[in-house]
């Protein structure tokens, strides 16, 4: 096989109006996954640039990252500069976030998983210090790191929601769907 082929990234695409309101059960388990998993996996997409990534330029990147909610509902990330994934969202905040809930099943593809796509942006002034407030109460070890001159808050506006509630229980929310 030859090289990687450099990926040209579409236009932003708006967000797609999902069915008129989501099932209440879809809802409710997407909520309760965002309420209560801690962790999730973002996914960024390489961006160009001089170092060892540069090779994969426009290809998704998976990382574990420790979240939580502001009060609308939108996940907030503490992310350090030097990390790959922050490097990628200051080229493009295009980002999405994996909440599952598959651990101690037999066949974990019968848990929940819901995968929330938007766009991150870093925070500063009142909007990163209400976030410390709120992401610290959730996460209280990572006051050892909160601040440190590298470390940011993120906040994820979220486009659109896909909730896999187990074989063929499937839904598309939209951002209000969580909110309402």
């Amino acid at each position: 096989m030859g090289g990687v082929t450099p990926v040209t990234m579409p236009p932003d695409i708006p967000p797609q109006a999902g069915p008129a309101g989501a099932p209440a059960e879809a809802r409710q388990t997407a909520l309760d996954l965002l309420a209560t998993r801690p962790q999730a996996t973002l996914t960024t997409l390489v961006a160009g640039s001089a170092d060892d990534a540069a090779a994969m330029a426009g290809w998704p990147y998976p990382s574990l990252v420790l979240v939580a909610l502001d009060g609308g509902g939108r996940p907030l990330l503490l992310l350090s500069e030097l990390a790959l994934h922050t490097r990628n969202l200051r080229q493009d905040g295009r980002a999405a976030l994996l909440f599952e809930d598959t651990a101690g099943r037999e066949n974990p593809l019968t848990g929940p998983r819901l995968s929330v796509m938007g766009r991150a942006e870093a925070l500063a002034g009142e909007a990163a210090e209400a976030a410390r407030a709120v992401y610290l109460d959730r996460h209280p070890s990572a006051a050892l790191y909160a601040d440190f001159p590298d470390f940011r808050f993120w906040r994820l506006e979220i486009a659109q929601v896909h909730l896999v509630a187990g074989f063929g229980r499937i839904h598309w929310l939209s951002a209000a769907d969580l909110m309402a």
